[in-house]
């Protein structure tokens, strides 16, 4: 009995010793799998109190070399602070001043000490009639003097201008006979039109070949939603599809629009993209039309 007792004891003891040596000295429960491995393998991983998803490959930028774009930003004439961080970025953005507002000439000092170009953000008449175009703006059921006297005093509220561009105006901008009184005025003035393109009807084209005037369009709205990534994703994403060429982008001076840019600007230019001032791209864009028109 002492004998089976002493024996037991001894089973046990093995029994700790080896649960004991495995406790410790064993070999871990995953061998040769890392939470390193699985990051590189693009799996979720466990870390502290949230999942976290291993970063995707990075794809370099796609060459788009000798492609050139402008960028616009318009409504400014309220806010100078998101101006001021938009100056700081390292390209020639152009900024649409609204006529009569409380900043309106400040942002135009400041933008000049800056050297960057400058457009009248005209105010037009839109199709929802609860939408106030703001002061200054330009309706179809005006005279034609009238209109003209309100673009004259428009202009002369913004200073250093080079062209204008439209402020709202889906309306106006589709009504051919009013649209031309203010294309044929800016052209004796020696100014250039951006059509916003707030209308797919837009009759700006053909006026803009009818009076001779310098002339571009937008190709795209970055920040209708305004989220950073959202932003980001429409510049870069625009610029990647589409192949070497001109376009003229338009953004708001919202906080999310200037972090985006600030992002975006490097890769673009990166790709081989130039960031244009907007008077050398709407004189290249005449340029084009006038070598594709020749007989």
């Amino acid at each position: 009995m002492k004998f089976i007792k002493g024996l037991t004891v001894f089973i046990v003891v093995i029994v700790t010793l080896i649960t004991a040596y495995y406790i410790f000295f064993g070999p871990s429960k995953e061998i040769g799998r890392s939470p390193l491995k699985e990051k590189e393998e693009g799996t979720s991983y466990q870390d502290g109190s949230f999942t976290a998803k291993a970063p995707e490959q990075v794809v370099p930028p796609k060459d788009r070399t000798g492609g050139k774009i402008s960028v616009i930003i318009d409504d400014i004439g309220y806010n100078l602070s998101s101006l001021k961080e938009l100056l700081k970025i390292d390209a020639p953005i152009a900024f649409a001043i609204l006529p009569h507002c409380p900043r309106s000439v400040d942002a135009a000092e400041i933008i000049h000490g800056a050297e960057r170009e400058i457009l009248l953000h005209l105010p037009m008449e839109p199709h929802d009639s609860n939408k106030n175009p703001g002061p200054g703006a330009l309706f179809r059921w005006m005279q034609d003097s009238e209109i003209r006297q309100h673009l004259e005093k428009d202009l002369n509220a913004v200073p250093y201008v080079v062209g204008v561009n439209n402020h709202m105006g889906s309306a106006f901008m589709e009504d051919e006979e009013k649209l031309n009184i203010v294309l044929q005025e800016l052209k004796e003035r020696g100014l250039f039109f951006i059509d916003s393109r707030t209308t797919p009807d837009s009759r700006a084209e053909r006026v803009a070949k009818k009076t001779k005037i310098r002339y571009a369009s937008r190709k795209l709205f970055i920040d209708n939603d305004q989220d950073e990534e959202i932003i980001f994703k429409n510049f870069v994403g625009y610029l990647e599809k589409h192949d070497r060429g001109t376009a003229v982008i338009i953004g708001h001076p919202y906080p999310e629009t200037v972090k985006a840019l600030r992002k975006a600007v490097p890769i673009i230019k990166s790709m081989g993209i130039t960031v244009v001032p907007l008077t050398e791209m709407v004189n290249t864009i005449g340029e084009s039309e006038n070598i594709n028109s020749k007989e």
